[in-house]
């Protein structure tokens, strides 16, 4: 038997997601293991292993395609547990990163300091030299002040250098002859060149990325290899791809020489799974995606079947810079802590009580009252089927928890302490979920609420109810939906180069051999990862703006070469664009282009298992118990996820226990499992 893993580290569990040759899946979760993360990826291939009856170096050696993602950048740099890291730059703009694109949120506020730059100014050095916007030589690079820069740098505590120089997109031989003194005179420190990590015009977002590359090699190339050398000696044979930034899957090699692209990157896969869920099952292009685990609330707006990308993402106070996908987190979970205030007023979050010690009804020694616990409480979970039996959790002790510290603070009940913290947990998500939807024009009720998460199946119904949703739609395996993502998900790689242009002087000559040479670049990709002819898809985009503008807008290009009718057309193309995103265009003005861009897709063969049932509905209940609906604790049937069929219908109100998530149905709405074994509630 042949199989495809998917691996998400998440901030309580890590996630596994299994489909073997015959299309079948599985899912199976184990806590996240933060002195080495490793130890939690094999601690879920081991109850995988054992669930198909193998060992674990034959369900490794039998494993064609393995994708990993995880959060270890991200947490990296907020934990500040990065490589110490120097930057070299033009002279004259050694303050790049101190003032970003204005400085500070608030710049006429005298009262507020400037947030600290990634790169301390005590560590940033600039360089004689000088290229113009066209790439011409201003002022020639001065070897002799960058050699002494360099020693400079090596005589400091740093282990990582980010080189970046003005116009070095448009010409780079200034980064690459550093990049020579560096190898010469530093062997020891790692490199990154902003012209090979992000060549975009906008010098802080260019600087910015480069740093945040360059301080990551150390801990994204130790845990990649680490994993790596792991997995080989136990028998897996195959090369790991790496969830990116931008929506796809990249070779771990890729990864380790531009990190960069790691950074925030765990969350992007849940759209992919929803778009793909929702399309495939219910033929709607129209989804909001939401994945709630056990420390944070990740929500995306897919339209018309598109995931969103932006370059406005930040980690801390520093913008990535690279293009990723359009994802809002918040610090909103299952582990979120609950807590009265001296007013009296409760509170949910932000802080989590995270895998160790987890919530009070973890048997770790966890004592404050969580989601989690007040989902215990309120009988929606299992206490004795939790992540399918193999993690004893006690009701009692979530009780004697919220009891303690929030019932008895509030007059109320056990129940209802529960209830109150269950709803004001809701009500914070809703209120951040329209913040990505109403807020921006955006009707919630013409869409359809998908995704997953451990904890997503206790809310989706209260959400839905609250934006007035008709359909959720949580796939079969929803307590690993980003592992889904992984699996379903296309190989992917951008390759990208400046090259200023306008619609009235076209460069028809250099823009074609700009386009060449980042398609020979896609070859080469798609030949590495063994991306077979007829997988390969090769999307071309520019970013473009009318002249004075501040910011660009991408459009698609509709060929690989230009000429005069092509031009013509992506002419219109921008002006339709623009009147699409801000609701005018300027038929009489040029065009200026900037930003060319060549997508790489290796794209995922996705088929699944379907089935019937002729089996009653009845043989998948396994108990009634109390749960709480309508102001009361009620007399619920519970059903076993994994023996419910295609065909199978519940009417709320009914619980619905999986190995990695518990759905709750609700009075008043109707569950139907989908010809591809996926939950479709309909509210």
């Amino acid at each position: 038997m042949k199989y495809t893993l998917a691996i998400d580290i998440g901030g309580t569990f890590t996630d596994l997601y299994v489909r073997d040759g015959n299309g079948r899946t599985g899912s199976f979760k184990a806590p996240t293991t933060y002195g080495d993360l490793t130890d939690g990826v094999f601690e879920a291939c081991e109850k995988a292993a054992q669930a198909y009856n193998v060992s674990v170096s034959n369900f490794l050696a039998d494993t064609d395609r393995l994708i990993h993602g995880t959060t270890i950048a991200t947490n990296a740099i907020i934990e500040d547990t990065v490589a110490s890291t120097s930057l070299l730059c033009t002279a004259g703009f050694e303050d790049v990163l101190m003032f970003r694109e204005g400085g500070k949120k608030d710049p006429f506020d005298w009262d507020v300091e400037y947030p600290e730059p990634y790169v301390p100014r005590s560590l940033t050095f600039g360089v004689e030299e000088r290229i113009d916007a066209q790439g011409a030589v201003v002022t020639p690079l001065n070897e002799d002040t960058v050699r002494e820069k360099i020693r400079r740098i090596a005589e400091t505590d740093v282990d990582a250098v980010a080189v970046s120089l003005l116009w070095a997109h448009v010409n780079p031989a200034h980064e690459q002859r550093i990049g020579e003194l560096l190898d010469e005179l530093a062997p020891e420190l790692e490199y990154s060149l902003s012209h090979e990590v992000n060549p975009i015009i906008r010098e802080y977002r260019r600087t910015s990325s480069t740093a945040i590359d360059a301080s990551l090699y150390e801990v994204v190339g130790d845990y990649l290899t680490r994993l790596k050398e792991r997995l080989t000696q136990a028998g897996f044979r195959g090369e790991p791809l790496i969830i990116s930034a931008n929506g796809g899957v990249m070779p771990v090699e890729e990864i380790i020489e531009t990190p960069v692209w790691t950074v925030d990157s765990g969350p992007t896969m849940f759209p992919v799974a929803a778009r793909e869920l929702v399309q495939a099952d219910l033929g709607h292009t129209d989804v909001l995606a939401l994945d709630m685990g056990g420390t944070s609330l990740d929500m995306g707006v897919i339209q018309d079947g598109t995931i969103p990308r932006t370059r406005e993402a930040k980690v801390g106070d520093n913008v990535l810079g690279i293009e990723k996908v359009d994802v809002k987190s918040i610090g909103s979970g299952g582990g979120s802590i609950a807590y009265v205030d001296e007013g009296g007023l409760l509170h949910v979050g932000p802080e989590s009580a995270g895998s160790d010690p987890g919530p009070a009804c973890y048997p770790q020694g966890g004592s404050d009252p969580t989601v989690t616990d007040a989902a215990v409480v309120l009988g929606y979970v299992n206490e004795n089927y939790f992540l399918g039996g193999d993690m004893p959790i006690s009701r009692d002790a979530a009780a004697a928890a919220i009891d303690e510290q929030i019932g008895a603070k509030l007059d109320l009940d056990t129940a209802e302490a529960a209830h109150a913290v269950y709803l004001t947990a809701t009500q914070n998500m809703v209120n951040e979920i329209k913040g990505v939807t109403v807020e921006r024009g955006i009707d919630p009720q013409n869409y359809v609420l998908s995704g997953g998460g451990g904890a997503l199946g206790l809310h989706a119904a209260q959400f839905a109810r609250e934006l007035r949703i008709d359909d959720i739609l949580l796939p079969e395996n929803a307590g690993v939906v980003s592992a889904v993502g992984g699996i379903i998900s296309d190989i992917r790689r951008d390759f990208s180069a400046s090259h200023f242009t306008t619609s009235d002087q076209f460069d028809f000559e250099g823009i074609n051999q700009t386009l060449t040479d980042l398609s020979l670049q896609a070859e080469e990709f798609f030949s590495r990862v063994g991306i077979s002819e007829d997988n390969r898809l090769t999307n071309y985009y520019v970013e473009a703006r009318y002249p004075q503008q501040s910011w660009e807008l991408q459009v698609p290009l509709p060929a690989d070469r230009v000429d005069s009718d092509v031009q013509a057309e992506l002419v219109d193309r921008f002006h339709e664009k623009h009147h699409e995103t801000y609701k005018y265009k300027q038929l009489d003005q040029e065009i200026e282009f900037l930003y060319w861009r060549v997508e790489a897709v290796g794209k995922s063969e996705t088929d699944v298992a379907t089935a019937d049932t002729s089996e009653s509905v009845e043989t998948a209940r396994h108990e009634q118990r109390e749960a709480y609906f309508d102001d009361e604790l009620r007399s619920s049937p519970a059903y076993r996820g994994e023996s419910l069929s295609p065909g199978h219908e519940l009417n709320g109100p009914a619980l619905i226990d999986t190995d990695t998530t518990t759905i709750v149905v609700p009075p008043n709405s109707t569950m139907t499992v989908t010809q591809l074994g996926n939950y479709h509630l309909s509210m």
